[in-house]
């Protein structure tokens, strides 16, 4: 049978950062309506940032009991004004956003990567969620998602693929924040599809505050015999949403 080669483009892009209140089980007091839940509401004076030429100050004025408290094991800091204690900036970042698989040999996996590193101010962590435009189309013709060795997986559920006979397109994330979503560097998955009305799906989350944590996503080709030539393409969006 003639070797074929194929040309294949990936180009990635950072679709938001989106911020959201996402309740969690607290004692402090609570504020709900229709449209929106507020952890951690106090009554108190006056909040808030103020700033001149010589200083900037943020402050909460008749917040009960705030402070640094400690016993043995324990250290206790009550009060907003330790939000500010992090110094950390929220950021989000993507190390390369336009990736090349180049020629492809048939039966042959191909892979490229990339780095997502995230920094969050909150002690509630974050989610960081993918899902691609459409499946890697050219002219007509489109490269099927991975299914995996065991025919399984999923843009839910990862699998592993070594097979050089198993055909598709999928990726793997390995670094903090990825292990309950990949096992180990063989386990892959589909992207979630937006053409097909599928949903963004995590691939990396953290339950607190994190500096520059940072996991190497690879994307992974294999191509049968059959697989017309031509170049292809897709947009993959990644989404990285803080937890407050």
């Amino acid at each position: 049978m003639n070797q074929i080669t194929k040309k294949l483009f990936i180009f990635l892009t950072v679709l938001s950062i989106t911020y959201i209140l996402r309740p969690n089980i607290s004692f402090a007091q609570t504020f709900d309506s229709n449209s929106y839940h507020i952890d951690f509401g106090n009554f108190n004076m006056t909040s808030g940032k103020k700033s001149s030429t010589n200083y900037s100050l943020t402050d909460t004025v008749g917040q009960n009991a705030p402070g640094r408290y400690e016993t043995s094991g324990y250290i206790l800091k009550a009060g907003f004004q330790y939000l500010y204690e992090s110094g950390i900036p929220l950021s989000f970042e993507i190390s390369n956003t336009n990736l090349n698989f180049n020629s492809l040999t048939p039966n042959i996996g191909s892979t490229v990567t990339n780095t997502l590193t995230i920094s969050t101010p909150t002690g509630h962590g974050y989610d960081i969620l993918a899902i691609a435009n459409h499946p890697l189309k050219s002219l007509g013709n489109t490269i099927p998602d991975t299914k995996c060795d065991s025919g399984s997986c999923s843009e839910s559920v990862s699998g592993v693929w070594t097979s050089n006979s198993t055909y598709g397109f999928g990726f793997n994330a390995n670094g903090d924040g990825t292990s309950s979503y990949f096992t180990n560097s063989t386990y892959f998955r589909q992207f979630a599809d937006n053409s097909s009305g599928e949903t963004a799906k995590v691939l990396m989350s953290e339950p607190t505050r994190v500096k520059d944590h940072s996991a190497l996503i690879t994307y992974k080709i294999n191509i049968s015999p059959l697989q017309a030539a031509g170049t292809y393409e897709n947009s993959i969006n990644f989404i990285a949403v803080p937890k407050y």
